[in-house]
């Protein structure tokens, strides 16, 4: 009897956690009995499974819809719908100026051959243009996002030497950033907002460092984690990756001026050497010129 009740508990803990063969089945109709929350549950994987297959078209379809995706991450499009929202506008634009361009070489050469070639150059031409666009405003932004992530890093680790836990100084530094760090002030908005709706840490972390999206962003999360699970001392470490990324920043400047450098001789050589040269020669060729016209 003991036996019996106890595999009967078992087989319907199981059918309430949603494991074993039987969950299915015996779990959708308990959920039926609370008919928002199972509509919910539906509706949710269905989009989730809807958004999966789209975007793997959508991969196939454009080989650089992965990149793009990744630039889109970095300026702070980080979720998957307006990924695929921004892609396929990019495929309707793009479609457009093909058509168009169609519509404009019929006049000049109607032939089916220039047609697919208008057709063509069109759409890779827009494809090209707005990849190059996405790409210098990730560039831009991300830029943006390393002279202000030095400075965050700076003011963490003052709320951490107040005594302050890491919670407590996210949410510190997400009050008083607003005004010097806009960027990082809107990101950090969107890590307490998570934090509030009880995403885990680590989870939430991960989210911050994508709506970041440079490079740096990812071993500063680790450290976060690292911290809050182990108990490691943070201090000292986003000290030295606060000098690492004002050395970067120093070094990317040195090469800016030295390319800047280079450009500004090839300026003065192909402009201001002839110029140079003429005001230098010109009394001497003009006086040349007169002695040779007097001897005439």
């Amino acid at each position: 009897m003991s036996m019996a009740l106890a595999l009967i508990l078992v087989a319907a803990a199981l059918t309430l956690s949603g494991a074993g063969w039987f969950a299915d089945p015996v779990g959708s109709r308990l959920m039926r009995l609370v008919p928002e929350r199972y509509a919910g549950a539906r509706k949710q994987a269905g989009e989730t499974r809807y958004l999966e297959l789209l975007h793997r078209t959508l991969a196939a379809l454009d080989p650089s819809f992965r990149p793009s995706e990744a630039m889109l991450h970095s300026l702070g499009i980080a979720r998957r719908e307006w990924v695929v929202v921004i892609e396929i506008a990019k495929l309707f634009c793009a479609a457009t100026a093909g058509l168009i361009a169609i519509w404009l070489a019929a006049g000049f050469f109607p032939s089916p051959v220039m047609e697919f070639a208008a057709f063509s150059s069109g759409f890779a031409g827009l494809m090209f243009a707005i990849h190059a666009s996405i790409r210098a405003a990730s560039f831009r932004r991300r830029a943006r996002i390393r002279r202000e992530l030095a400075f965050g890093i700076e003011m963490l680790c003052i709320f951490l030497e107040g005594g302050q836990s890491l919670d407590q100084a996210f949410r510190s530094f997400c009050d008083v950033s607003a005004e010097a760090l806009p960027l990082m002030a809107d990101i950090q908005r969107r890590l307490i907002a998570e934090l509030n709706s009880g995403v885990p840490y680590e989870k939430a972390i991960e989210h911050w460092a994508e709506n970041i999206g440079s490079d740096e962003a990812k071993p500063l999360a680790a450290l976060f984690v690292d911290s809050l699970v182990h108990g490691t001392e943070l201090v000292p470490h986003l000290r030295q990756f606060s000098l690492d990324l004002i050395e970067q920043r120093i070094s990317a400047l040195r090469a800016s001026i030295g390319v800047k450098s280079s450009q500004l001789t090839v300026v003065m050589v192909v402009f201001f050497l002839p110029a140079i040269l003429a005001f230098v020669a010109a009394p001497a060729i003009a006086g040349v010129a007169a002695a040779l016209g007097a001897s005439r």
